[in-house]
Formats: structure tokens, C-alpha cells, sequence
């Protein structure tokens, strides 16, 4: 859980989710490789992970708007096959807040994914 100052009195003061989302990038991880790679494994040359964003939806709870994004990063050394990251923000009394949820795939697909979305959904902040 993140707490910090907001920008603005609600989180629509950070636009729509998907302009959001690239103030979030650092909760995914920055590459720290620099060096020339092939274009292997779906990867661009010289990348060595990548993001895809699965999903991106508001919902609304007592008068206060979330916005949800779930993401798949993978690596090339391709460690649980990838980790899905739910990632949940709200603005309250001039705090942003943000929670964020991460599981590797094997586990993802192993039963976590629905207690990871349960705890997801239920997030709130008074």
C-alpha cells in the first residue's frame, strides 16, 4: 500500500485511468539491463521485459471512484512465466492511495487469482 499526496481533491484530477497508468510504471519495475539483445521470445530487440495491460476499469464505493488496472509483466528469463499485478487507486482528504497486488503465473493459475481479485475488489478507503 502506497499512501502520498494527491494532486487534486479525486482521483479524476489524474484524468482518465489509462493517462493514470503512466504516473503507475514504476510500480511495474524499469528494465536495468542496457545491452544489445535479439528479438527472442516475443520481446523487442534490446528488451528484456514488457507489460501488457489486461484490463482497466473504474468502479464506484461510497461516493469514491477506483481505478483498476490489472497488468501482465514478463521477463525474457522468463521466472513463473510471467506475474500478474492488480493495482487499485483512490484520492481521500487529499491522499492518494494505492494498492498493489502481484502473483507469478504458475501461482495465478494455481487458485490466487480469486483470492487476489476478491482482496482487489474489496479495497476501499474510509
Amino acid at each position: 500500500m502506497i499512501a502520498t499526496k494527491a494532486k487534486g481533491s479525486s482521483i479524476e484530477s489524474y484524468g482518465k485511468p489509462e493517462a493514470m497508468l503512466a504516473d503507475l510504471g514504476y510500480l511495474l519495475g524499469v528494465q536495468s539491463y542496457a545491452g544489445e539483445t535479439r528479438s527472442e521470445g516475443g520481446f523487442a530487440a534490446n528488451k528484456v521485459s514488457t507489460a501488457a495491460v489486461l484490463d482497466v476499469f473504474t468502479r464506484a464505493d461510497k461516493g469514491k471512484t477506483y481505478y483498476m488496472f490489472e497488468i501482465l509483466t514478463r521477463t525474457a528469463d522468463g521466472d513463473e512465466g510471467g506475474r500478474h499485478q492488480l493495482i487499485a487507486a483512490t484520492v481521500s482528504d487529499g491522499t492518494l492511495y494505492i494498492m498493489k497486488l502481484q502473483s507469478g503465473d504458475k501461482r495465478w493459475f494455481k487458485g490466487q487469482e480469486r483470492d487476489l481479485k476478491q482482496t482487489w475488489n474489496s479495497f476501499t478507503v474510509a
